[in-house]
C-alpha cells in the first residue's frame, strides 16, 4: 500500500475503534507512579546554589563522581557534570531529604503526573473507558492530585476489613510521603566559576533525580490481596508497569526473589479463574541486569500474554537472555535493523511464551502474534493504528482529554521514512519464502507459528511535549484490543 492507502487504513481503524470502546468493562492497571518537578534553572540560580553550598565541598564531590544523591553537594556536583558534559543524566536518590532541600532552595517551575501507571491511567480515563482502577502502592495526598478528575477512575482502598474502590482523591494514605522525581533542565550558553574553574554549557540538557526511597515496594497489603478477586468482573484485563522500582536486596532481609512471587501471585490471583484475561506489561530500561532476567524469566515468561517495548528495550531483553548477537544487531541501526527487530520480537514471543510483542520504533510499529491468539491479524493492525493516532495526538496536543482529540493525531501524516522501512522488510521475508510482495501488501502475513502486523507511524515533527508518547502507543494498542475480545464470564471462585 502506498501512504495514501495507509492514511484511509488510519480513519477505517481509528473510528472502528472508536466506536467499540465502550465494550470494555474495565481494566487494572499498576503500579508506578510519582509527581515530576520540572525546573528550569537559570544562570542567577546556580550561582545562588554555589553560594550556599561552597565551591569546594562542590568540586571534591565533581572529582568523586557520586552515584546517586545523597545530599545537596551530590545534587550539585552532578548537575554541574551534566551541564559541563550537555549531557542528559538521571541519578537515583534513595532519600525525600534531597526534595525538601530543592524545595527550600529552588521550588520547581511545574509538576506533573510521572510514571507509566499513572500516565496510562489517566488516559484511559480521558478517553472515556469505564471502570480504570489503578492502584499505587505509594499513592500520597500529593500523588493523588495529578489524577484526572473521572468518576470511572477508582482506586482499591481497605476500609473496615472490606475492599472498597474510590477516586485516587479520596483513597490515598495521609501519613504516606510522595514519590517526586525533579527533572531540571538547563539551556546552551549559561556560564558560571566554581573552584577556580570556568563553565560553559555546550548545549541544552536535563538532570533527573530519581526518587527511590527506601519504602518503595512493588507490593500490596494481604488484606487487598485476598480480596483482590472482588474487581474481577469489571475488568477484562491488566496493564501493569514498574517493576524497575523491585531492588536485588533490602534492609529487613527480603531480596527481589520475595517481591517477585509477589508480583506473581497477584496476576495469578487476577485471572484467578479465568486464565483468558489479558495480562499486559510494560517494559521499560532497567539496568540491573538481575532485575530484568527476573522480570522476564519469572514474572512476564508463563503468567503474561502481552508485553510492550521500544527498540532499545527489544535490545536489552535480547542480551539478558543470551541473544547478545541479535541484541547489537537491533540497536546498530543499520539498513537491516527493523529486520533484526521483527526476528528479535518473534525471540521474545517463543521464549517467553507469550501471545503477543507489540515493538513501537520511530517511524513504525512491529507486532508479532502467536497462532492461539483468539483475534486475526485485521484486529490487531486497527488497535496498532489507532494507537498510533493516539500517540500522534499525545505529541501534537501535548496531552489527550478526550476521545475526541485524536482527530488531531488522524491529521499528521504517515512517516515517509517509516513506510520505507516496511519495503526493506518485505524484501527479507520474500528473500526467506516467508510471503510474497502480495502477501506484505497490507502489513499482515502469517508466518512459521505466529502473524506479523507492521504498520507506519505517524510522526510529529516538533512535539509539545514526548513524555507519555511510548505509554500512550502502548495502552492505546493494548485497550483497542480489549475492545474487541469477546466477553467471559467469571466464574464465582471459591474463597
Amino acid at each position: 500500500m502506498d501512504i495514501a492507502d495507509w492514511e484511509k487504513r488510519y480513519s477505517e481503524a481509528v473510528s472502528n475503534v472508536k466506536g467499540q470502546l465502550e465494550n470494555v468493562r474495565g481494566v487494572f492497571v499498576a503500579y508506578n507512579s510519582n509527581v515530576d518537578a520540572m525546573k528550569h534553572i537559570k544562570e542567577a540560580e546556580i550561582k545562588k546554589l554555589i553560594g550556599i553550598i561552597g565551591c569546594e565541598k562542590i568540586h571534591e564531590r565533581i572529582v568523586e563522581y557520586p552515584r546517586e544523591i545523597r545530599d545537596p553537594v551530590d545534587f550539585m556536583a552532578r548537575l554541574i557534570i551534566a551541564m559541563r558534559d550537555g549531557k542528559a543524566a538521571e541519578v537515583p536518590t534513595y532519600t525525600t531529604d534531597i526534595h525538601e532541600w530543592l524545595m527550600d532552595n529552588l521550588v520547581f517551575d511545574s509538576a506533573r503526573m510521572g510514571g507509566q501507571a499513572g500516565i496510562i491511567s489517566n488516559l484511559l480515563a480521558n478517553l472515556g473507558v469505564k471502570n480504570v482502577i489503578t492502584y499505587v502502592p505509594w499513592l500520597s495526598r500529593e500523588q493523588a492530585e495529578y489524577f484526572v478528575d473521572s468518576s470511572s477512575l477508582l482506586h482499591p482502598v481497605i476500609e473496615d476489613g472490606k475492599l472498597i474502590l474510590k477516586h485516587p482523591k479520596e483513597a490515598y494514605n495521609p501519613e504516606q510521603k510522595p514519590k517526586i522525581n525533579w527533572i531540571i533542565e538547563f539551556s546552551k550558553g549559561i556560564k558560571f566559576k566554581c573552584a577556580g574553574e570556568e563553565y560553559a554549557v555546550p548545549r541544552d540538557n536535563r538532570l533527573i533525580i530519581s526518587s527511590r526511597p527506601q519504602w518503595i515496594r512493588i507490593d500490596m497489603s494481604p488484606e487487598m490481596y485476598e480480596q483482590l478477586s472482588d474487581i474481577r468482573e469489571d475488568i477484562d484485563g491488566a496493564i501493569l508497569s514498574g517493576y524497575q522500582m523491585i531492588r536485588e536486596e533490602y534492609e529487613d532481609g527480603t531480596t527481589y526473589l520475595d517481591y517477585v512471587a509477589r508480583a506473581v501471585n497477584v496476576i495469578e490471583r487476577l485471572k484467578g479463574c479465568n486464565p483468558k484475561m489479558r495480562i499486559h506489561v510494560e517494559f521499560t530500561s532497567i539496568q540491573n541486569k538481575v532485575i530484568r532476567k527476573a522480570l522476564l524469566t519469572d514474572i512476564v515468561k508463563k503468567h503474561v500474554t502481552s508485553l510492550g517495548l521500544d527498540t532499545v528495550e527489544v535490545a536489552n531483553a535480547l542480551n539478558v537472555l543470551g541473544y547478545e548477537e541479535l541484541a547489537y544487531s537491533v540497536i546498530n541501526k543499520g539498513e537491516n535493523s527493523i529486520v533484526s527487530l521483527y526476528e528479535g520480537a518473534v525471540r521474545l514471543l517463543k521464549e517467553l511464551e507469550l501471545q503477543r510483542v507489540h515493538i513501537h520504533s520511530l517511524g513504525y510499529y512491529i507486532c508479532v502474534v502467536s497462532k492461539d491468539h483468539p483475534l486475526d491479524a485485521d484486529s490487531h493492525r486497527q488497535a496498532l493504528l489507532f494507537a498510533s493516532a493516539l500517540a500522534a495526538t499525545q505529541a501534537t496536543l501535548g496531552s489527550v482529554r478526550s476521545l475526541d482529540d485524536i482527530s488531531a493525531g488522524l491529521e499528521v501524516p504517515v512517516y515517509g521514512q517509516g513506510h520505507d522501512d516496511l519495503i526493506e522488510l518485505e524484501k527479507y521475508l520474500v528473500r526467506r519464502g516467508i510471503c510474497t510482495a502480495e502477501d506484505f501488501e497490507d502489513g499482515c502475513i502469517s508466518a512459521d507459528g505466529h502473524d506479523l502486523i507492521i504498520i507506519p507511524s505517524k510522526i510529529v515533527k516538533d512535539p509539545v511535549a514526548t513524555v507519555g508518547i511510548g505509554d500512550a502507543i502502548s495502552a492505546g494498542a493494548f485497550i483497542a484490543l480489549l475492545a474487541k475480545m469477546p466477553k467471559f464470564n467469571i466464574c464465582q471462585e471459591k474463597e
